[in-house]
Order: structure tokens, then sequence, then C-alpha cells
């Protein structure tokens, strides 16, 4: 799938994922833009893990409206050749991967298998363990482009059904947390990847930010999106993982 290997060590990695750019419900243009700003300065490796772009929900409108400053800002990160951007592609974006890969700015790949500290941490997008996806991969494409339809005419649905869909899955399940309760067959999925010796498994996708304990101290975690007024990002150091929200001011 591509030239860039998927086994690396990275002691300090920020995570995002689901930016759905070209999308018309994003709108953390501003923010992103800030985000790698201070990546940048900090000198830290970025992964953006899946549905950077958004290929199957595209407005061309909002597209050229956002991109070419985040472009410009990617261009500015990736400047003194120190910084780096792996690209873990997701179902919104699998058809771009030559695009992604012959820009250059991107490492782009499947999958990380990340050592950091002493941990082992697992990233991927998450798409392929949702069962309606898996074994209905038509209907979901084709769902997902009519829904892109509407929301040309009203952007602000997708945060509206967002909001509705999560809190009825806390409901359903009795949730007490603060992050919305991840989906059975995701936190599954994740908890098989670990019995091949990983200590945290980190996926997106489901747009349900959060940390999560399992067995044995291992934990699932999940990147959230940059679609709705929040932008979630997971940051690793030294194999320690932590979510937390980017305000564009301050950490």
């Amino acid at each position: 799938m591509s030239r860039f290997n998927t086994l690396l060590r990275e002691d300090h990695l920020y995570i995002i994922s689901d930016l759905h750019l070209g999308n018309p419900s994003f709108i953390q243009g501003k923010g992103f833009i800030s985000f790698l700003r201070h990546l940048s300065e900090q000198n830290i490796a970025l992964c953006i893990n899946g549905d950077g772009l958004d290929l199957l929900q595209m407005s061309f409108a909002k597209l050229m409206l956002d991109f070419p400053l985040i472009l410009k800002n990617i261009q500015n990160f990736m400047a003194n050749g120190k910084n780096k951007i792996y690209y873990v592609v997701g179902n919104h974006d699998i058809y771009l991967e030559a695009f992604l890969e012959d820009s250059g700015f991107f490492n782009v790949v499947p999958f990380l298998d990340v050592v950091s500290g002493n941990k082992r941490i697992h990233i991927e997008h998450g798409h392929l363990y949702d069962r309606f996806f898996l074994y209905h991969p038509g209907l979901y494409t084709q769902l997902t482009k009519f829904a892109g339809m509407w929301l040309k005419l009203a952007p602000g649905f997708f945060h509206f059904w967002d909001k509705i869909t999560q809190h009825l899955a806390s409901i359903k399940k009795g949730n007490t947390n603060a992050f919305p309760v991840e989906r059975a067959g995701i936190v599954s999925a994740a908890a098989e990847i670990m019995e091949r010796g990983f200590d945290t498994v980190i996926f997106g996708h489901t747009h349900r930010p959060g940390i999560y304990n399992l067995k044995g101290d291992r934990k699932y975690a999940n990147t959230g999106s940059w679609i709705g007024a929040a932008g979630y990002y997971i940051e690793i150091k030294m194999g320690e993982v932590s979510l937390k929200e980017w305000n564009g001011l301050s950490m």
C-alpha cells in the first residue's frame, strides 16, 4: 500500500483524525492552522489518523475555501525538514491515497505501530471494524454520499445528528462518563488487536473521543473529530496516552 514503514519509534507524537476537510460541516480551519503552528514550534510529529480529506461528502466550493491556506501551513510545517506527518488512510479518503503520497508531504500508511517509551501502540482509522461498513460497504458508501448531498443544503445537520446518536447511545448504555459511549464492536476489535502485544489501540472513525481502560492495564482511545466546535487530539509522550482538546491558544 505504501513505500513507508508502518513500524516506528516516536517518543512524542500528536494524533488527530476526521478533519473531513472539504466537508460542508468542517468549521475548524483556523483551529487546525494554529494547531500546526504549535507543533512546528515544538518540533512534534503528527499523525492524521484517517479522513483528513473528505472525498465522499466533499463540497468543491468548501474545499477551495479551506484548502489553500491549510496547504500553505502544511508546507510551512514541513519546511525545516525535521517535522513529520504520518497519514493513515480512512474510508473517506482511501481513493486519494496516490494523491497524498505524490504530494510529498505525508508518510501514507494503512496503520502505524508505534514504540514510545516502553509501550507499544497501534494506530488505525478503525472503519474496517465498523460492522455496517464491513458487511455492506457498497450501501455504506451510497448512504454516505446521499447524506453529503443534504449537508450541502444544511451543514449544521451533521453536528445535530452526531449529538443525537451519541446521546441515545449514552442512555442505552447508562453512561456516566464524560465521553460518549463507544460502539461495542469497535472496542471488541481493539481488544483483539491488543492480544498481539499492544498496550494501547487508537482509532478514529466513530467521532467519539475518549480513553477507555480495558483489562490488564491496557487502553482503547479514540481521537474524536475536528468537524464540531471542539478539536480533539491525543498526545503520546514516552508511552503515556492522553486525550486533549485544542482551543487554538494553549494546551
